[in-house]
């Protein structure tokens, strides 16, 4: 479901209903670590989506033209029970160890996407992607920019 775009309330406003979603009905949402802007945009994007979800049917047919076959929802106009999906927000870190230290502004939109999507029912997990040492350490290249004709 990476970058595929849903249209709502007209004009340029498109949210992305989870990077991946499982046959379990996870709703994973996935971000590098980065600074707080990032992590919260995280957050955001998995309270919009998920609060779009449950509350709105046009929604959800988009969510369900965009998924394949074995992954579509029976009937997507009845308001669903969140209770049967869970939303995972997943930090890609190099960090060392199995716990994940968020910038004190993120931890607080963590703990408010957490309780918000816990009001709708669903389940919530925060949780890391550790990165191999050796995958952290590697250098991250660029395409070369081709020079304009003159």
């Amino acid at each position: 479901m990476d970058r595929k775009l849903i249209s709502i309330g007209g004009g340029h406003s498109k949210v992305e209903f989870c990077d991946l979603f499982t046959r379990d009905r996870d709703l994973i949402h996935v971000k590098r670590y980065g600074g707080s802007g990032l992590l919260s945009h995280l957050f955001s994007q998995g309270v919009v989506s998920g609060q779009l979800f449950v509350s709105d049917v046009t929604f959800r047919k988009s969510v369900n033209a965009l998924l394949p076959a074995s992954y579509k929802l029976a009937d997507f106009r009845p308001r669903p029970d969140a209770s049967a999906f869970r939303i995972v927000f997943a930090i890609v870190s190099a960090e060392k160890g199995k716990t994940l230290t968020l910038p004190f502004f993120s931890r607080l939109n963590a703990r408010h996407a957490v309780q918000a999507m816990q009001g709708y029912g669903y389940r919530v997990e925060l949780t890391k992607i550790r990165v191999d040492d050796a995958v952290a350490k590697m250098k991250k290249f660029t395409k070369p920019k081709r020079k304009k004709a003159a």
